[in-house]
């Protein structure tokens, strides 16, 4: 079996912030499952993952401290199937029993002694079967984790030991963005550090049952992929993005809920923390976290669809331009260097800013295929953090788009509904849309955009 020799590496301290930051209610592990065609053939399978996974350091090292800090450190005992399990089912699992199964290693932490990542293969699954893949957060963001889906897998059938040299971790190199001026730097790091004095400054979100106790019972949903053709186009009639129509369904299927359980959506709008990624495209292939939490004021208190989209378009926007991305980038890296402690409290502080986690991750375009067998889906569940407790992800892959839930069952005991919600709310989007002309000014979309900006 091939092995990575990488000699021990400091841990940064964005990513060490993220090992610590795991609670009893709330575990920090990007949990994701592979539906496959066709029956499982674990030699091959696991011959695969052996070859393949170590091109990745991270995958065969833990986390030590050496002098008072985090490093990455070969695990000398690694073995690659203490990390890849075969749970053999009685009979083909239902759609019930493999949510079911989903929700049971969601609760289960990552063993801190060795490297942080598990595969779960369960055989008879929708006629195939299914990884669920688990990593903990620490390792990789999603961008990370779609460059080690795509090195895993292959673009046909025809399965063979060597990986596509396109994106392969031995040959790719960093990009470098275009040195500035060290004024530039300067003015950039006080904005910086404006955008993190603001957002430690913001009140609390609204009040709503999103926002009550956790226990930590935690559950996970999805539905059917939605047709990216049908959103992309929604989103050229509007003049808005992917991420736009995303934000716009979300709000209005929060706004629906709230209604549904007698609290009133009209009143004062709810606040989400939304990834944005930070890290070239290129650079995906050196794992690690390279994206910022940004505070996002809904529209959930918007009535008609097509205000809710050009409000949420006018909002993404605005945060592009400024300086909120990096900022909460910065955070965690301060958050790094405290006392476990003190980063919970600092985190808790930040969190209580926002009542859910919006992502939005581009998956692999084209399908593909691992040890021979064809993945026909490809479904992902974003953690929280702190007081935070629903969790909603956008995921593409080969032209469909896979919603999908993760909630703490105090906050939404029926997350079916939320998650049937957020269906109908693109369907609803995609009506309201219907003819549209993509508009030539944001100015009516001024009102109401609650968020400062600064550039």
């Amino acid at each position: 079996m091939s092995k990575a020799n990488a000699a021990p590496a400091a841990m940064t301290r964005r990513d060490y912030a993220w090992h610590r930051m795991d609670t009893a209610r709330n575990l920090m592990v990007i949990n994701s499952i592979l539906l496959f065609e066709g029956a499982v053939d674990m030699e091959r399978l696991v011959s695969t993952i052996a070859l393949r996974l170590p091109n990745y350091p991270r995958f065969t090292q833990k986390v030590v401290q050496r002098h008072g800090r985090p490093h990455w450190v070969e695990d000398d005992s690694f073995d690659i199937n203490r990390h890849i399990k075969l749970e053999q089912m009685a009979q083909d699992v239902s759609r019930a029993d493999l949510q079911s199964h989903m929700t049971r290693l969601a609760h289960l932490p990552l063993e801190r002694d060795r490297p942080m990542w598990h595969m779960t293969v369960l055989d008879r699954v929708n006629g195939g079967h299914a990884i669920v893949f688990r990593v903990h957060h620490c390792i990789t963001d999603g961008l990370g984790l779609v460059h080690v889906l795509n090195h895993l897998t292959d673009d046909n059938g025809l399965h063979g030991r060597t990986p596509s040299p396109v994106g392969h971790p031995h040959r790719a190199t960093v990009a470098h963005n275009a040195v500035c001026s060290a004024v530039a730097r300067g003015i950039s790091w006080l904005k910086i550090a404006f955008h993190v004095s603001r957002l430690s400054l913001l009140w609390p979100d609204a009040h709503s049952r999103f926002k009550a106790p956790m226990t930590g019972e935690k559950q996970l949903v999805w539905l059917p992929p939605l047709d990216m053709e049908r959103v992309r186009a929604m989103s050229k009639r509007m003049g808005v993005t992917l991420n736009d129509v995303w934000v716009a369904a979300v709000s209005g299927a929060l706004r629906k809920y709230l209604d549904e359980h007698g609290q009133r959506p009209d009143g004062r709008a709810l606040r989400a923390a939304v990834t944005f990624n930070l890290r070239e495209k290129a650079n995906a292939f050196q794992l690690g976290n390279e994206f910022g939490l940004v505070a996002v004021d809904l529209p959930t208190n918007v009535d008609d669809p097509r205000l809710r989209l050009r409000q949420a378009s006018a909002r993404m926007t605005a945060i592009k331009r400024s300086h909120q991305p990096r900022a909460t980038m910065a955070f965690l890296s301060i958050a790094g260097c405290l006392p476990t402690a003190l980063q919970h409290f600092a985190l808790n502080l930040f969190t209580s800013k926002g009542s859910v986690v919006l992502t939005n991750i581009e998956g692999p375009v084209s399908r593909r295929y691992l040890a021979g067998s064809r993945m026909t889906d490809l479904i992902c569940w974003v953690p929280q953090a702190g007081k935070l407790g629903v969790g909603l992800a956008f995921i593409s892959y080969a032209g469909q788009i896979q919603l999908a839930l993760f909630v703490d069952t105090d906050l939404v005991p029926d997350p079916d509904r939320l998650m049937a919600l957020t269906y109908e709310a693109f369907e609803e989007l995609q009506l309201a849309t219907a003819g549209a002309v993509a508009p030539q000014s944001s100015a009516e979309l001024a009102g109401g955009t609650a968020l400062a900006t600064g550039s």
